[in-house]
């Protein structure tokens, strides 16, 4: 594979690019974690369209381009996330000690996340731990807070995306 020429010049572009790409994406969503995801999100779109991007004037201005706009989605998706856990919370609030009105999250997420997964993203969403935070808290390596909180938002958008 490394003799084709266009494998060549996705990787001299890969080795250019991706550590000015990942200070850029972890300047915009101010998280390690999720600026590495983001980049990586780009250099696969790219590589999949690598026909036409190897005919692009600037393939530098091509890929961050992409990578704004894998940025403006992780951002949104991680908003309504963050809205959903919010709007659970603040009705749980509202609701007065005497009343059974309240939302348990482990009983309405239930079957749809573990219930380790969901304690994951209630510390980042409702409580605003860091990946880091998390990773020393239950004792697990950050990559695995990470990979764990990306597979439970999968599942909870996908669920509740309907």
């Amino acid at each position: 594979m490394s003799n084709d020429p266009n494998y060549n010049f996705f990787s001299v572009l890969y080795e250019q690019e991706k550590e000015s790409m990942y200070w850029y994406a972890a300047s915009q969503l101010r998280n390690d974690f999720l600026a590495e995801e983001a980049v990586q999100e780009a250099f696969l779109i790219a590589l999949e369209k690598i026909e036409v991007f190897v005919n692009v004037e600037k393939p530098e201005g091509w890929l961050f381009g992409i990578l704004k706009n894998v940025i403006k989605r992780i951002k949104a998706e991680e908003y309504k996330l963050q809205r959903r856990f919010i709007s659970i919370n603040e009705h749980n609030a509202s609701q007065s000690l005497s009343t059974n009105d309240e939302i348990d999250p482990v009983i309405l997420f239930d079957g749809v996340v573990s219930r380790e997964d969901l304690d994951i993203l209630q510390k980042l969403y409702v409580h605003g731990y860091t990946y880091k935070d998390i990773a020393d808290e239950m004792g697990i390596h950050l990559s695995t807070v990470g990979m764990r909180a990306k597979r439970a938002k999968e599942k909870f958008g996908g669920k509740y995306e309907k």
